[in-house]
């Protein structure tokens, strides 16, 4: 019986075995799944909505406050964003009284010094923020507005126009070495230069002045020139300045 019992077992696993190979036949090997299909997530083809795309940076709008500044209309160059007002202020700067429209659009008249200085502020004033400055005004001796350039910040454009107020005529025109005083400013790349006279002290003669400032002009700064009232030798004098050193000449009244 025990014997029997046995064969029975082995008879029973052979039968089950058989039927497993039979089902497995007829069903195929398991094939193993991938992630998507056991997420059972669809393949996206791409679109230009889900397509990586370039970013592009809009152009920055221009920056009213990057127009160049101008002195009595005229556009005054810079490649680096620094200017240099040397102003005459000898004794011929207190004569010729005439009228004139101010920086706050009122109708006055005065000398050619205070309208030299109604332009300076109005120039001063309108400089962007991006530009270093400075002023020079002179006779005989230089007066500084600071020691070297500063930021054109609301706080040092306020200091140079009540320093500018408080310029008045004096003493004979030293042009030459004044403009040259600039010049030793080596990061100044554009000076403005006004002036009514003839210079008469600090070099010799006409020649000597324009000399002068031409040797001083190592970096090749742009030298725009006015001339307030100038007129024959001292108008050709500072047609000569402006053209030295790759400037223009403009005539002011």
């Amino acid at each position: 019986m025990k014997l029997a019992g046995k064969f029975m077992m082995v008879v029973a696993a052979f039968v089950l075995m058989t039927n497993l190979a039979v089902a497995q036949s007829q069903t195929g090997p398991a094939t193993p799944t991938t992630p998507n299909e056991d997420l059972d997530l669809p393949f996206e083809k791409p679109t230009p909505e889900n397509t990586p795309q370039e970013i592009q940076v809009p152009e920055e709008e221009p920056d009213p406050e990057e127009e160049p500044p101008t002195f009595h209309g005229e556009p005054i160059p810079s490649e680096n964003s620094t200017i240099f007002y040397v102003i005459d202020a000898s004794c011929s700067m207190g004569w010729d009284n005439r009228s004139y429209v101010d920086e706050n659009g009122n109708r006055r008249t005065g000398n050619r010094m205070q309208r030299a200085k109604s332009e300076l502020r109005r120039s001063v004033a309108a400089l962007p923020r991006t530009f270093s400055f400075n002023i020079i005004a002179y006779g005989c001796s230089i007066q500084r507005f600071r020691g070297a350039m500063v930021e054109a910040n609301a706080q040092n454009k306020a200091a140079a126009i009540g320093w500018v107020n408080g310029r008045n005529p004096n003493d004979g025109t030293m042009t030459g070495p004044a403009t040259a005083a600039a010049l030793q400013d080596r990061n100044n790349m554009s000076v403005v230069l006004l002036t009514d006279g003839a210079p008469n002290c600090g070099a010799s003669g006409m020649n000597g002045h324009r000399s002068l400032i031409r040797n001083s002009n190592t970096q090749n700064a742009v030298i725009t020139v006015f001339g307030i009232g100038a007129s024959g030798s001292l108008r050709n004098f500072c047609q000569q300045v402006a053209a030295d050193n790759a400037g223009s000449y403009v005539d002011v009244p």
